[in-house]
């Protein structure tokens, strides 16, 4: 149980507090007690007293100010974290005492430490240390959430989300039509505005040599005409010269 000059000391400061200002808050602390009558029952002992729990949730209230029931319940965690730890400090502080009346008289610092010597081989002092250090981890996890809610903002939705535009071409811009691709890296072969083929070259004259295209021209290279015998074709001169 607290200590007389600790319940008067919170006494104290609960006086300094000016609580609520906004009608809002003083409609939402007036409604304290109903809400957490439930609490105090399930955190303060029979032999505790509920006006010293009260006060410790309404210190919490007015300095935090829940604004939903998902932050009220994280002041809950705290609000209970903090109960009890203060209890675990009453029973170590019980425990010190009952170990330091079993001292004989001497020197007060001397018999302090006997009293705890006799403590640390006894599990009650190290139960109670692991008590308290899980008390403070919940204490520390629900002060980190309440303010991790505070400060993170709303995710979107997914209906939420703007499309992006499309992106569209220019009007002036030429519109490109996939060529086919020609064999050997030969030129594509144009086509005319209306989309007809050229028209192609008259063939040569009856009277005109047919040249002989080399075998297995290189792709893309022109052809070169040869004889049979490979020599350069020799102009026939007319009769009379």
């Amino acid at each position: 149980m607290p200590s007389l000059r600790r319940i008067l000391a919170s006494r104290a400061n609960g006086a300094r507090s000016l609580g609520p200002v906004t009608s809002e808050g003083k409609a939402r602390s007036s409604r304290n007690a109903l809400r957490h009558g439930l609490l105090a029952k399930c955190v303060v002992l029979s032999n505790e007293s509920p006006a010293g729990f009260q006060e410790l949730h309404d210190q919490f209230v007015n300095r935090f100010g829940p604004a939903d029931g998902v932050e009220d319940g994280l002041l809950e965690e705290m609000v209970a974290a903090s109960w009890r730890l203060r209890r675990l400090w009453a029973l170590e502080t019980r425990l010190l005492d009952d170990a330091l009346a079993a001292q004989p008289p001497g020197d007060e610092l001397g018999r302090v430490t006997a009293a705890f010597s006799s403590l640390a081989s006894r599990p009650e002092l190290a139960l109670i240390h692991r008590y308290e250090t899980r008390l403070h981890n919940v204490y520390q996890r629900a002060l980190f959430n309440f303010h991790l809610l505070r400060t993170s903002a709303v995710p979107n939705e997914p209906g939420n989300a703007i499309p992006a535009p499309a992106l569209t071409p220019p009007e002036n811009a030429p519109s490109q039509e996939p060529s086919s691709s020609p064999s050997c890296g030969a030129p594509a072969v144009p086509k005319e505005p209306n989309g007809a083929l050229p028209v192609p070259a008259l063939p040569p004259s009856e009277n005109a040599p047919s040249p002989q295209l080399s075998s297995s021209p290189s792709c893309g290279a022109p052809a070169v005409p040869s004889e049979p015998n490979s020599a350069l074709p020799v102009p026939v001169l007319p009769p009379g010269s």
